[in-house]
């Protein structure tokens, strides 16, 4: 009875917990174990209420946990058994551990933490044994692998791969091969996971753990193949719109229609990011300008000047000090205070020289020297200037014959022909002449507040003539028939004698006068019936009666 007194009263001052569960399922607690454990019932089958854990551990339907927290307690708990019918339990708070080592609680939340990071990471974490079986696992592993936690668990990684949940499954793998493994996984559920897995290595050099790490590259490898798409669909997009602008291209506002200008036009949009030196040829009229100031405008010297020279024009005496200015007292009625040529005015941007091949030979060393050293010196003056343009140069004469001729020098000629591009005269490209018809009726309508239209006849003659002033001669004769035609329909009685055929005079060849003037009043007659579409209006228009215009019509003799 004293022993047993004893020992209650020892239990009593115990400052841990102590729990047992009797015969007949009463329940004992000490001091300790009635203060963490509160409202603790009597029987243990009401405790599993409250605590269902703690009821299992002592009912031993349960292994022993190795931490509890009951309320706001966190206790370690030890179990055993004191006969077949009772176990004890032990409740020892960690605050209690904390005053006896005080590091024990940097410890625990060392360990709270890790259980933290290892439930809330992003990636999968897989934990696997020495033998290959599964230990733990995390949430995204489960959600890697659409599979529960208690459906891994205690599972041997081979049966994930037999079962074809998981291919392939390198647990085993690394486990033989005791090193690192990355590989690329298959899930049942169709998603790609990327996985590494390290072993953990006891003293003996045995594989006691494999950490594998695992992601979801599912979604990166859709955004990477949609990436792909989406670079292939610029690339293309880009070399559609690269062609339809080509298609539509223009020169100087003037669409292009011409497969040998379309080439020329995308030649010059080419060379035109770069610095090259050009050369242009071609007839007059054939638009070598247009060219010029296309490569200047599509270059990225378009917010600098565009200088044009036009060599065969300035007087020679005057086309040095033009061309590269003069210091004060150059000559007599020079400026005082000196002048800036056009070549130092250019710098920045694109000098011009037109109409090239009619540079003195003198003035040919000079540019000769601009080309070489970006340098040259004024007129009457010693001091070198530095300039940064481009040179684009145009003639419509046979350089290379006037290098034979020693006419051009040939250093110059090689430094100017770098790349060459010529333009085929308009005869050569009929393609061109009906869009260039309509863009110039169209500028020179809107420039004059006109709604001019050309007849089919006269379109067919604008079309079939040769054009020998090319581009110029063209646009000149639209703006002349826009301005002088009195009707709104150009007709062709409005053309210009050298755009209509010359008449045939085989034909006339034999005939008398009478005739001859027959003929030509029957031509005036059809002419001005196709214009204005009755008899009565030709009539009224030629100040001749109806009758006359009928027996006209009818082939007979001419008009008294």
């Amino acid at each position: 009875m004293q022993d047993q007194y004893s020992a209650a009263t020892l239990l009593e001052q115990l400052p841990f917990a102590v729990l047992a569960a009797e015969a007949g399922g009463s329940l004992y607690a000490n001091a300790a174990a009635r203060d963490i454990v509160q409202f603790l019932p009597e029987h243990l089958a009401a405790l599993a209420e409250s605590h269902p854990l703690l009821s299992d551990v002592l009912a031993g339907s349960a292994p022993p946990a190795e931490a509890i927290s009951i309320g706001p307690c966190r206790c370690l708990l030890y179990s055993w058994s004191i006969h077949d019918e009772q176990r004890a339990v032990v409740l020892v708070p960690v605050s209690l551990l904390d005053r006896i080592a005080p590091s024990f609680s940097q410890l625990d939340q060392l360990c709270n933490d890790f259980q933290e990071i290892f439930r809330n990471s992003f990636d999968g974490i897989f934990i696997v044994d020495g033998d290959g079986r599964t230990l733990m696992v995390n949430e995204g592993c489960e959600r890697n692998y659409d599979l529960k936690a208690e459906n891994m668990v205690g599972r041997h990684v081979s049966e994930f791969e037999e079962q074809g949940l998981i291919k392939p499954v390198i647990g085993a793998r690394i486990i033989a091969e005791r090193q690192r493994v990355t590989a690329v996984q298959h899930t049942h559920a169709g998603k790609t996971i990327m996985v590494t897995g390290i072993p953990l290595l006891d003293a003996e050099g045995h594989v006691r753990k494999v950490i594998i790490n695992s992601r979801d590259t599912t979604e990166l490898l859709e955004l990477q193949e949609e990436l792909a798409r989406a670079r292939d669909h610029v690339r293309r997009m880009e070399s559609e719109a690269y062609e339809l602008r080509l298609e539509n291209l223009k020169l100087g506002g003037v669409v292009l229609d011409s497969a040998e200008m379309k080439r020329i036009a995308a030649l010059s949009a080419r060379v035109a990011k770069v610095d090259t030196t050009i050369l242009i040829t071609g007839e007059s009229g054939v638009g070598k300008e247009v060219i010029a100031r296309f490569v200047h405008r599509e270059s990225h010297r378009v917010s600098g000047p565009f200088i044009k020279i036009n060599c065969g024009a300035i007087p020679r005496e005057l086309l040095e000090s033009e061309l590269f200015g003069y210091e004060s007292g150059a000559f007599t009625g020079a400026l005082r205070q000196g002048k800036v040529g056009l070549v130092e005015t250019a710098s920045g941007g694109t000098l011009f020289l037109d109409e090239v091949g009619e540079l003195p030979l003198d003035l040919q060393v000079k540019i000769l020297q601009v080309l070489q050293d970006r340098s040259f010196s004024r007129v009457g003056g010693t001091r070198s200037i530095e300039v940064d343009l481009r040179i684009i140069a145009a003639t419509n004469v046979d350089l290379e014959a006037m290098v034979e001729e020693r006419l051009f020098r040939s250093d110059l000629y090689y430094r100017l022909n770098v790349v060459r591009i010529a333009i085929p005269p308009l005869k050569s490209r009929r393609e061109d002449v009906l869009p260039l018809i309509r863009q110039y009726l169209d500028e020179f309508n809107s420039r004059y507040g006109f709604e001019k239209r050309i007849s089919e006849s006269a379109l067919g003659h604008l079309l079939e003539y040769n054009w020998p002033g090319n581009v110029r001669e063209l646009r000149n004769i639209i703006e002349r028939l826009v301005v002088t035609t009195a009707d709104v329909l150009i007709e062709t009685d409005d053309l210009p004698s050298q755009i209509l055929p010359a008449p045939d005079r085989s034909e006339e060849e034999g005939l008398d006068y009478r005739q001859r003037v027959a003929r030509f009043e029957s031509r005036l007659i059809e002419r001005a019936l196709k214009k204005y579409g009755t008899t009565r209006s030709v009539a009224a228009r030629l100040n001749i009666s109806q009758s006359t215009v009928v027996r006209k019509l009818n082939g007979q003799g001419p008009t008294r």
